[in-house]
């Protein structure tokens, strides 16, 4: 199973947009996928779909402290979305009421690590487990780091946003020291107007600084992809033929190929 954070300190750069495509692309190519909403905004249940002021089990029972009684396994807040005629994409939803979350972890034993005991301990086996951060350095995003194995940092094309990596990678290296545990970090560029010739600069900047960690699909800025969202619905199952259903399909099918690389390297 791998385990993939989106993840970004940064607000707008797409990581509700990315989890939610590259989650049903990857599903569409045969893969069982889980999507956990870790952002109190509950952007990724909205756009799915899911109604969060209506719903009682979310993301905040399966991190309750162990004695609480409003405490629930992952696999119990668990819904099937049944997109596209299939059933390979599953949601973890939250709602506003997640906002609490952060308080209520913070003076636990061990609080870096409820998301991946959660995980550990879920009965359904899952392909890929995606994981919606917050916009944010806080405990939430800490979680996520050390529940997952790889992450993927969206970001545009400004050179104001080549600050913000750096600040997040070095808070990457942070938890990988302090809590023992390796992370593959991979940079997505997303809303892209290719056609720009100052985000062709600041590509070919980040091209340079960040090769050996820059995802070789860039996601184009594309309106379909917020048309989407606003349905409820991923891209690939809104307007196929799109320039976001299309790149988040290709960006799946580059995620899926590390596997192949893993094997051949004997991983």
């Amino acid at each position: 199973m791998r385990i993939i954070s989106i993840a970004n300190q940064k607000g707008g750069v797409a990581k509700t947009t990315t989890t939610i495509n590259l989650g049903a692309s990857l599903s569409s190519l045969g893969k069982k996928v889980l999507l956990i909403d870790l952002d109190p905004q509950a952007h990724t249940t909205l756009g799915l779909g899911i109604e969060p002021d209506n719903l009682s089990k979310t993301m905040l029972n399966v991190l309750e402290p162990y004695r609480s009684k409003d405490k629930l396994k992952l696999e119990e807040i668990i819904i099937n979305l049944k997109v596209g005629g299939g059933e390979n994409l599953f949601l973890a939803p939250t709602n506003i009421d997640f906002a609490s979350a952060e308080y209520k972890l913070i003076d636990q034993i061990g609080r870096e690590d409820f998301l991946g005991a959660s995980i550990r301990e879920c009965k359904i086996p899952f392909d890929y487990i995606i994981i919606d951060c917050p916009p944010s350095l806080g405990i939430l995003t800490v979680n996520a780091l050390k529940a997952c194995n790889e992450v993927i940092i969206p970001m545009q094309p400004h050179y104001f946003a080549l600050r913000g990596i750096q600040e997040f990678m070095e808070t990457a290296e942070i938890v990988r020291r302090n809590l023992n545990h390796h992370l593959k970090i991979n940079i997505l560029i997303t809303i892209a107007e290719i056609k720009n010739n100052l985000a062709q600069e600041v590509i070919a900047e980040i091209k340079q600084y960040f090769s050996d960690k820059l995802l070789k699909n860039i996601i184009r800025k594309n309106i379909t992809l917020v048309e989407a969202s606003s349905q409820g619905v991923p891209a690939l199952y809104y307007s196929p033929n799109s320039h976001g259903a299309i790149d988040y399909y290709k960006l799946a099918q580059e995620v899926i190929s590390f596997e192949k690389e893993e094997i051949s390297a004997g991983i």
